[in-house]
């Protein structure tokens, strides 16, 4: 047994946990083994008074590193070992010098598109749904317009993902994957076309799920083995209604069949299906990040930071997929601009701009004090002149569940 005590503020979802610092009469727990499933079961232990657990990390997931800080990424991704980023990329590694009335206006039209894309795919869907044929022209030229306003507005685009419900509808988690298939392909300078189908598949990835029943969809706990059989043929089937509907793009079919094989391919019989197989690596990524994020699978949602985290762990001792993850982070970045970040001293803030080169360390408009009391107009804080021991960021907090308007404290910015 591999056996690590680690403070309660580490333990995560996915970690298998042995031992904690109190009598287990003292918790609300039966069980005193068990792998954490739920947010709310750490929660439980804090509540208990619980400071310090142990963990087997055979049976679990370990902690990302010995030396981690709370604000994790930023020292967990060696970044400089990674391949560069594509230098014509405005991600979270350059600097964001927009004035807060355009970060505005960028975000409230990244909504209204985003909630536009919404209505139209569920039309796509749905007809897919009943023919078993996608309209795969129609599903390209939405891919182009994606492709066009994350050239425009990618902070923006990103950040109106937030508004991501738990538990999406099929389409909505298409979109989301395609859109964040986009983001990272663009970081990595892909080709227009490379970048297309990268879109189109990430669009429609779990298509086949259309034509199974909406019970295994959900995967529901405690799915038989012929129920899970069945989910499992989606990638075929999704492969099915491609040909069916006449698309002879071979990159696209290879993410739609592939994007749950994550394993390296052996003896690939050329440089192009490399690149197939590497485009469906990354699709599957995308597709695992979403579901932690919005709880698809089950579980309670995870903020961006902690679906990273998590990835990162689980792919650690995979070098090609470590890269894919540790170039998300680069590409989406630690705290994203218009993010909602806590701060040590219990205030929130909203990310205004990124710093360069100091991605831990970026301009905040605080909007709400330690006592919980809204600022009007928010506060700038810049974290790169902030005396050392002095305020830092914590975590990542969703800002609809904290009942607060991104675009809204950034108009009070501008105001």
């Amino acid at each position: 047994m591999a056996q690590r005590t680690i403070p309660l503020t580490r333990l995560m979802v996915g970690m298998y946990l042995i031992g904690v610092d109190r009598s287990w009469l003292q918790t609300p727990f039966v069980r005193h083994r068990f792998k954490i499933k739920y947010q709310s079961e750490i929660e439980a232990l804090r509540r208990a008074g619980v400071a310090e657990v142990t963990i087997d990390t055979e049976q679990g997931l370990d902690v990302v590193d010995h030396e981690i800080s709370r604000s994790g990424l930023v020292e967990t991704v060696r970044v400089e070992n990674l391949a560069p980023l594509h230098p014509n990329t405005q991600f979270a590694a350059s600097p964001s010098l927009l004035p807060a009335v355009v970060l505005a206006e960028n975000l409230s039209k990244a909504k209204q598109r985003r909630a536009e894309c919404v209505n139209r795919l569920n039309g796509l869907f749905e007809e897919t749904r009943m023919s078993g044929i996608v309209q795969y022209d129609a599903a390209c030229e939405f891919i182009d317009e994606i492709i066009g306003d994350i050239l425009d507005r990618q902070d923006a685009c990103y950040a109106a993902l937030g508004l991501r419900q738990p538990d999406p509808t099929l389409h909505e988690h298409g979109l989301n994957v395609c859109t964040l298939s986009v983001i990272l392909g663009q970081a990595l300078g892909y080709s227009g076309e490379r970048l297309q189908q990268l879109g189109v598949g990430g669009l429609l990835h779990d298509i086949g799920l259309t034509l199974l029943p909406q019970n295994i969809v959900k995967r529901p706990n405690g799915m038989t083995r012929a129920q899970q059989l069945l989910y499992e043929s989606h990638t075929s089937q999704g492969g099915t209604i491609l040909e069916k509907s006449g698309s002879s793009d071979l990159a696209v079919l290879a993410i739609v069949k592939d994007h749950h094989n994550l394993t390296p391919e052996i003896g690939l019989p050329g440089e192009t299906s490399a690149a197939h197989h590497e485009s469906a690596r990354l699709v599957g990524i995308i597709d695992q990040f979403d579901e932690f994020v919005t709880g698809q699978t089950g579980l309670t949602p995870m903020s961006s930071h902690q679906a990273l985290t998590q990835l990162y762990q689980r792919y650690r001792a995979d070098e090609a997929l470590l890269q894919v993850v540790s170039h998300l982070i680069r590409a989406i970045g630690v705290y994203p601009l218009y993010s909602l970040v806590a701060l040590s001293s219990g205030e929130l803030a909203v990310v205004g701009a990124i710093t360069p080169g100091k991605v831990h360390l970026p301009l905040l408009y605080i909007c709400r004090d330690q006592s919980g009391k809204t600022c009007r107009p928010p506060v700038p804080l810049d974290l790169l002149h902030e005396p050392e021991g002095g305020r830092t960021i914590r975590d990542v907090r969703n800002a609809v569940r904290e009942g607060l308007d991104v675009e809204a404290v950034l108009r009070q910015v501008a105001a």
